[in-house]
């Protein structure tokens, strides 16, 4: 209307004019049409971003969920396999201590029992230790829109990633009836081998299950906030969080 309207429209000094030469009448309803308007306009907007802050609230609470059932599965499945592999290093020392006593063949055939066990248990770490790369993936834009989470999920992921590789040990194999059982078992088992999963198991589950809540913590810290309670809370255990940071740092 500008460029080939005729009459040209008013400007913003014309209208205000024009508006002034109505009756009061016309002003009274020009002025209750314009802050309706608005009113709505201010309404609309605080309820769109009321509506878009709790959308992202609940996707945060969300992720902090998945992220930590995950990791919850991952460090019970790890200490399960830790549990096993311990049985077999005292097995095995057992009988170098004691020899082919009642209590060394008792533990022999009970870690040979529990093999399919940990055979199952291996097997969904293995799957896990795929699966940890696609939360990273599916949830980018919620976790780079916090600081530091992603950095975090993805040392986590590499921790966990190392205990996957190191529980791919030797697990005895041997028949009900064979008739050397203790010599057998203690021939298959490689000690070095399940102590190094030991080994990487102590240094990474620590890390793993602080860093997993950490980052859980930092997702939901807005819905949660801080107050006296948890100022006096964390300073009564400031000596207990300086030795789990430590521990922390280490196993990284």
């Amino acid at each position: 209307m500008w460029t080939i309207g005729e009459p040209k429209p008013f400007t913003p000094a014309q209208l205000v004019l024009w508006i002034d030469g109505l009756p009061a009448e016309s002003k009274t309803a020009v002025v209750t049409s314009v802050l309706t308007v608005v009113g709505f306009l201010i309404a609309f907007h605080s309820a769109t971003v009321n509506w878009k802050a709790e959308a992202v609230a609940h996707l945060k609470a969300s992720v902090a969920s998945e992220i930590e059932q995950f990791f919850n599965e991952a460090a019970q499945l790890s200490t399960k396999a830790n549990i096993y592999i311990h049985s077999l290093v005292e097995a095995v020392n057992l009988v170098h201590a004691e020899g082919a006593t009642p209590d060394a063949a008792f533990k022999i055939r009970r870690a040979i029992d529990q093999a399919s066990n940990f055979l199952a248990t291996r097997d969904r770490l293995s799957v896990m230790s795929i699966e940890v790369h696609g939360i990273a993936g599916r949830h980018c834009s919620v976790l780079s829109s916090v600081w530091g989470t992603t950095k975090a999920l993805e040392e986590c992921a590499a921790a966990f990633e190392k205990i996957a590789q190191q529980m791919w040990i030797r697990v005895p194999n041997i028949e009900a009836n064979h008739p050397d059982q203790i010599g057998q078992f203690v021939a298959q088992v490689n000690v070095a081998e399940c102590k190094s999963f030991i080994e990487c198991y102590e240094q990474s589950y620590g890390f793993i299950n602080a860093t997993s809540g950490g980052i859980r913590g930092t997702l939901l810290a807005p819905l949660i906030g801080i107050n006296l309670s948890s100022i006096l809370s964390l300073y009564g255990k400031q000596s207990v969080l300086v030795e789990a940071l430590s521990k922390i740092r280490r196993g990284k």
